[in-house]
């Protein structure tokens, strides 16, 4: 049983039965249902009695479908946090973070909370509190970019926990999938695309963890929204051949998608300059051909992008100067030289970190990372590409959605510079098909981005990861594309199949239907998790045992030298909290000089030693 094709053997089979069929589907169209079509069809492009159907003005029509698309999606990841792991029944959402990576994340809110970009390390026991992804060279901070954290920090201001900012985060990021859905097509395009998103496995999965990709859907959602927006005003602009006179929809639009692609580079940078680039360049070719004539809404353009990314620059610039000492060195650059060269950008990596290998590198860790070759990166690109497929609709969706989204969006870009200008108008407003494209080039344009490197993710695509809600628009699209084709072949039992092989997909995803397969995709995903996450409450259970007092207790870890990616070293920024959590052997010392200084730097404490092999937890004496 292949859940990527065995269910949809059977629709497959059945597909030229369907497609003989050229009875309609209803003998009589009830007038509730003509409203409601009328109601999908709607866009910021439609005119005339669409417009006019309903109490609703086809604004606030549209603000309730995204309300409503974002209230599920935040109620899907929310119940998929509740699920249940462990012998002791823990719920998914309070357990401990599963990542190295998300420690981190918390690490850098908590510092932020503090009013500083890092804090001082220990001045006598430094090396006893390295943490994974977390420099301690004289400053204590998270290696990461500082977006992240600020998206924690400004939730928790209102209330907010760090999971219940990532919910938030994952349905804004469905409202926003729909709203581009709806300004490139209509109402039912964003819609079935907004469900999608929230229905992802992949998105559910990462509205889950305390990484940075929920935030920076949240950025490339507003980027891209408003981008298309400002794209559609100046192109349906009556001032063609004047000065152009530039409106506050200009600014407001320019600015928005600024902000949102500034804060996306605030979290990860190379995937908003991934996303970003195509459409850069469909801006820096407007400007060329029209700056001259319209001076005014290209000075607006400018100034909204420039004024935002310029901002985040100097927000970077602080963070570099505040941590490593140089405007231009980040933290999350200068703990790769010192800790895990090997994982560095580009071709070659194993080899040309050769030179950088101290004894401050993480040698277990480092060694982990492969020499990327021009073969390992074409097997990287395959791979992800495949897994951003699995984890966000299916395979089989996928595969017909893409070919169906391409013919139909080229189809209609010829068919607008062949005809007149009054035939092309009625042409683009069914669909936008040059916004579209600028999607489909961000997808590849993501992917080409992350060819020089050599892991090709978590779940195997962490790093294309923001190509998931583009593919649920992409399979939107072509949904529409298939039903109006079907339509017009009077093949009107072709569109019901086309959406069982969409419900078939979420199915797979979702539910789990035994004999058949006994675990959803996103249930499979979720216990993976888990299982890291149950040992980090295991040993936080244990922790927990301990009888702190008034002095403090100091806890050294041993760590299982044969597992590389859990490590229990995790601590407060200002390592004041009654609980520290310590390593045994610090770098570069024996475990013998490491109980000593231990000894000579914390007095006042009871000192552990716990050997996660063993399974041990001895008092120091």
């Amino acid at each position: 049983m292949n859940v990527d094709s065995t269910p949809f053997a059977v629709l497959l089979l059945v597909l030229p039965m369907v497609w003989i069929i050229r009875q309609p589907i209803l003998s009589h169209v009830p007038h509730w249902l003509r409203v409601l079509v009328c109601w999908l069809q709607e866009s910021p492009r439609t005119t005339g009695e669409l417009t006019r159907t309903g109490k609703l003005s086809p604004a606030l029509r549209a603000l309730v479908m995204s309300l409503g698309v974002a209230s599920f999606a935040y109620w899907n990841c929310e119940r998929w946090a509740a699920t249940t792991y462990g012998p002791q029944a823990k719920v998914f959402g309070q357990l401990p973070p599963a990542f190295h990576d998300e420690f981190s994340y918390l690490f850098q809110a908590e510092t932020l909370r503090l009013g500083t970009w890092s804090v001082p390390s220990h001045p006598t026991a430094a090396r006893l509190f390295d943490q994974m992804h977390v420099l301690n060279e004289g400053r204590f901070a998270s290696r990461y970019f500082p977006g992240t954290g600020l998206w924690i920090v400004s939730w928790g201001k209102l209330g907010a926990a760090p999971l219940t900012a990532y919910w938030l985060a994952t349905a804004l990021t469905a409202a926003l999938v729909f709203a581009i859905g709806r300004e490139l097509s209509n109402n039912g395009t964003g819609l079935l695309a907004g469900l999608l998103v929230a229905l992802s496995p992949g998105i559910e999965l990462f509205g889950n963890l305390i990484l940075a990709h929920q935030p920076t859907l949240v950025g490339l959602g507003l980027f891209q929204w408003s981008f298309l927006r400002l794209r559609r005003i100046v192109m349906r602009s009556s001032s063609m051949t004047a000065e152009f006179a530039w409106s506050s929809q200009h600014w407001a639009n320019a600015a928005l998608s600024g902000v949102g692609l500034a804060f996306a580079m605030l979290c990860r940078p190379m995937t908003a300059a991934g996303i970003g680039l195509p459409f850069g360049v469909w801006i820096a070719v407007w400007l060329w051909k029209h700056a001259r004539q319209r001076c005014g809404i290209s000075a607006v353009i400018v100034l909204g992008y420039a004024l935002p990314l310029l901002a985040a620059v100097g927000v970077l610039v602080s963070q570099n100067r505040a941590i490593t000492g140089q405007a231009w060195k980040s933290p999350y650059s200068l703990y790769t030289e010192l800790f895990t060269p090997r994982h560095m950008y580009g071709f070659n990596n194993v080899v040309r970190a050769e030179p950088l290998q101290t004894e401050r590198v993480l040698k277990h860790y480092d060694e982990w990372a492969e020499n990327l070759t021009p073969a390992l990166a074409a097997r990287n690109v395959g791979v992800r590409w495949r897994a951003s497929w699995q984890w966000t609709l299916g395979l089989v969706a996928l595969l017909i959605s893409v070919p169906v989204f391409v013919s139909g969006t080229l189809a209609k870009s010829r068919r607008v510079s062949g005809t007149t200008s009054a035939e092309a108008a009625a042409i683009v407003n069914a669909s936008d098909s040059g916004g579209w494209l600028l999607l489909l080039a961000a997808i590849l344009s993501l992917h080409v981005a992350h060819v020089p490197y050599w892991f090709d993710g978590i779940m195997q695509w962490h790093y294309v990861f923001e190509s998931g809600p583009l593919w649920c628009l992409v399979a939107a699209e072509a949904t529409r594309v298939l039903w109006g084709w079907f339509q017009r072949c009077e093949r009107h039992w072709m569109s019901v199949w086309w959406s069982a092989v969409l419900m078939v997909s979420v199915l797979v995803n979702q539910v789990a239907i035994p004999p058949f397969w006994g675990l959803s995709r996103t249930h499979a995903g979720f216990n993976e998790l888990a299982f890291a996450k149950l040992k980090h409450e295991e040993v936080r259970s244990t922790l927990r045992q301990l009888s702190v007092g008034d002095r403090g207790v100091l806890v050294l870890v041993k760590h299982d030298p044969s597992d590389r990616h859990i490590d229990y070293v995790t601590n407060s920024p200002r390592l004041d909290g009654p609980l520290l959590i310590g390593r045994l052997p610090a770098a570069g010392m024996t475990e013998v000089e490491t109980l000593r200084l231990a000894s000579r730097a914390f007095p006042e404490r009871a000192i552990f030693v716990l050997d996660i092999r063993a399974r041990s937890l001895n008092r120091l004496r």
